[in-house]
């Protein structure tokens, strides 16, 4: 199962990323399409919003230094 969730999680990333820099790139080349463009690059935030939610438990679990402040 977790390594279903990281797998995914590393998917919707990538698909997240080249969304979001696929958007940007459209704008600077026709920026008539914008909204469009701003729309995808949207899209491309909330897959990565997507994905750091899904390594969220297994990051919290893994070992670490504790903090004292």
């Amino acid at each position: 199962m977790a390594a279903r969730k990281r797998k995914t999680s590393i998917v919707a990333g990538i698909l997240g990323l080249v969304l979001l820099f696929a958007g940007s790139i459209g704008v600077l080349i026709s920026p008539s399409i914008a909204l469009v463009m701003i729309v995808v690059m949207g899209t491309g935030i909330v897959l990565l919003l997507v994905a750091f939610l899904l390594v969220r438990g297994p990051i919290a679990a893994l070992p670490g230094k504790t903090r004292d402040n």
